[in-house]
């Protein structure tokens, strides 16, 4: 009965990247028509900013740090859920011992 529901789970991870890209679409249509219709060059409306590498590092950094922190975490998690497994065969724990 909840096969559809399977496959609406199944679906949702492709279709999440549609809709990323549909809105990314939207947004720059919205945004600079003027320069997507051919009215005005992108050189003209891009506005030039010094010192832009500053941010930019600075966010890498951050989202580099983000990123370590979550696949430690992760990756404690993992071990520690392991060790707590309940072995199956017949209530001996590690080793052999009861």
């Amino acid at each position: 009965d909840a096969t559809w529901f399977l496959w609406a789970c199944a679906a949702a991870g492709p279709l999440s990247f549609v809709a990323l890209e549909a809105g990314w679409v939207v947004t720059e249509v919205g945004r600079q028509p003027w320069i997507i219709y051919g009215v005005m060059r992108t050189a003209e409306a891009a506005t030039p900013v010094r010192g832009l590498w500053v941010p930019f590092t600075l966010f890498t950094l951050v989202y580099l740090g983000l990123s370590v922190a979550v696949v430690t975490l992760l990756w404690r998690q993992v071990r520690e859920s392991a060790g707590a497994v309940a072995p199956a065969s017949g209530g001996a724990g590690p080793a052999g011992r009861p």
